[in-house]
Formats: structure tokens, sequence, C-alpha cells
């Protein structure tokens, strides 16, 4: 009877451990993803719209990305969290802080990244360069980190599991007050995966509707925006490569506006403005070399009298290795007689940027690169 009990004791052990060890082994370690840009250039300016600024070396947009997934229990999808840090106005902030869920059907992520206000990448060295004629504006604060980052739930259905997605968010333009879910925008795009770039005629075509309320002391507003553009290889020689971005932006505005001197009067006033990048990339043998590019973009705002205002931005970027660019730009932009009294503004850049991404206790194939969290100027 007592080896009975003793076989039994033995066996319940047993199975207890046996329990606690499966446990344990499906706490599994993460994919980890480190990426990221130290871009640095030295600006000289001359700048009608702002006679204050001076020469300055611009660490602007460098980042530190870390993204952390893992398949979930059914592996028919992965989930993870991504966080994020830039310099901005010589701070450093969480840009990107946000938790995701993607499988072959849907993404979704929730928390704060990128706002969903633009289409195309252009190839000037950071996303602000051209920020009036490419994002719709946050019309509810004059910081221009507010214009690009932002707080949001956004989920994108895949048609076709391919390249075909329908998309939908709500979020949070933040603002000099806490406002709320004061952002909705919805809509379509088609985009090719990062290996057909270079092959196909169509790299990426859509449309958007992007709304959002400006609250004020006696009333609120909704400015409305309807956002279009493509990027077209216009050869499929994918050693030398020519392509052309297209995108325009239409947006309603509130009435009253009469001068523009700040991100939240841009924002405010009704406005219509068109952008495109004409881009070369010298890949021999199938490596990026070099890239030229030029960008222009015009606006008219047109509640107002002589109000347009066009720039144009030829940049060069020169690899020196795998990850290390030498960087030069130079960007032109002439104001109609009522914006800035008919002035001109002039920036010359020369610099260096720095990117990295690596993988650690890789088990998953992502869709894109964490660097496509961030601008990218060569595409």
């Amino acid at each position: 009877m007592r080896i009975i009990l003793l076989i039994v004791i033995l066996i319940a052990e047993l199975t207890a451990q046996l329990a606690i060890a499966l446990e344990v082994d499906r706490e599994v370690l993460p994919r980890i993803t480190l990426g990221g840009r130290i871009i640095s250039t030295l600006d000289l300016v001359d700048l009608d719209s702002d006679p204050d600024r001076e020469e300055k070396i611009n660490l602007g947009d460098s980042n530190l990305l870390l993204r952390f997934d893992k398949q979930i229990y059914s592996q028919q999808g992965v989930a993870g969290a991504v966080i994020g840090l830039t310099e901005h106005d010589d701070e450093v902030r969480f840009q990107q802080l946000h938790a995701f869920y993607w499988n072959q059907d849907f993404k979704a992520s929730l928390g704060r990244g990128r706002l969903p206000n633009h289409l195309i990448e252009l190839p000037t060295l950071r996303d602000d360069d051209f920020l009036t004629y490419s994002h719709v504006g946050n019309a509810s604060s004059t910081e221009e980190f507010d214009q690009i980052y932002g707080e949001s739930f956004k989920f994108d259905w895949f048609v076709d599991r391919k390249m075909q997605a329908v998309s939908l968010w709500a979020g949070t333009r933040n603002g000099d007050e806490e406002n709320g879910f004061n952002s909705y925008g919805l809509g379509y795009q088609y985009a090719q995966p990062e290996h057909l770039h270079f092959t196909r005629r169509i790299r990426l075509a859509g449309i958007q509707l992007d709304r959002q309320k400006v609250e004020f002391s006696n009333d609120d507003e909704w400015i409305t925006a309807v956002i279009a553009g493509a990027d077209i290889n216009l050869n499929r020689d994918p050693s030398k490569v020519w392509s052309l971005a297209v995108q325009a932006i239409v947006k309603d505005g509130i009435d009253g506006i009469t001068q523009i001197d700040n991100f939240a009067t841009q924002a405010q006033a009704e406005s219509s403005s068109l952008v495109a990048a004409l881009r070369y990339i010298n890949r021999p043998n199938l490596l990026t070399s070099w890239q030229a590019g030029l960008t222009f973009g015009y606006k008219d705002y047109s509640d107002m009298t002589d109000a347009t205002q066009f720039s144009i931005a030829p940049s060069f970027v020169y690899k020196l290795g795998q990850g290390i660019d030498l960087l030069t730009q130079v960007i032109y932009t002439s104001y109609d007689d009522g914006l800035y009294a008919g002035g001109d503004d002039v920036m010359f850049q020369v610099g260096i940027s720095f990117s990295l991404e690596s993988v650690f206790n890789d088990q998953i194939h992502d869709r894109n690169s964490i660097l496509n969290l961030e601008h990218k100027y060569i595409q």
C-alpha cells in the first residue's frame, strides 16, 4: 500500500513539473529589431519667412527605433510593440510608442506614430522639408512635431492579401490643449512590396479622406481634406531607375483666416497643393550607388489675395558604404505678395547620414523594414 501511495505521489509530482516546464517553454524570447538613423547637416540659410534664423548644424529627424514582436499561439499572426526616440528642437521625444498586430488579412496599431496625413515619400532629406505641400497640417497646434506625429488607432484591411488595402483611422492631432479624438480618416491604397519597387510600373497609388475638428472658445469647426497620389516607375530597368511621384491635397478651411504666420493657420486656411518629385537611382549590380532627385511644390491659399507659394529642391545622395550616405540639397521657396511680403527663402544643406537595421532572434518574416516607420529619402 505504501509503495502504491509513493508511486501516486511521484506521478503527481512529475506531472506538475511537466506542466510547469511546458508553461516556461512558452515564454520564448521575442524577435528584437534595432534600427535608426543619425542625419546631420550643415544648414546655410537666407529666409525672408524667418529672418532671425541663422546657420546651424541640424540633427532633425535623427531617430532610434526598437521593435519587439512574437507570433501568437495560433501562429496566425504577429503582435508586438514599437518604441522610437527622435531629436526635435534640441529635445529627445518619443515619436513612436505603439502596440500592433498583423496577419495576412489586416494590420492594426494603437498608440503614437506618424499620422496618416500623406501618401507619398519624397526624395527630400527630411519629411519636413516640404511639409507645407506634402502633409495635411494640424490645425490645433503650432508645433512642427505635431504636424507629423500623433496618437491614433489605425486599421488596414488587405483586400487581396497582397497589394490592395482599405484603411481607416481615428485619433488625436496633438494641440495646445487635450481635445480627445479630433481626427478621422478613410482611404484606399495600392502598394507594391519592397522587392518589386524597381520592376513594376505602379509602385503606389491611393486616395484618402481626412477630417479634423478644431476647437475654438465659441464653437467647433471641422476641416475636410482629400489626398490623392501615385508613385510610378518611368522605366523598368532595376539598375537605372527613373520614377515620378505626384500628390495633390485639396482642403476646405475656416472662414476668416487672413494671415499665415504658423503651422496652425496654414492648416486652418482653405488651400490646394501639388507636389511632384522626379527621382533617378543608379544601381550597378542592383546595389544602390547614388540618387538624384528634383522636388517641386505649389500651394494656393484660396480665400486670400496674392497668397501662393512654390518651392523647388534638387537633392543628391551618394552612398559611401552600407548605411553611410553623403547628402546635399538646396531648397528655394518663393512667396506671393500676400505671404511674407513676397519674399524668398533659400537653404543649402550638406551633411552625412548613418542608418542601421539589425534583427535578433528572427523567427518571423516581416512585411516591411522597421526604417519604413520614418521618412526614407531613398525609395
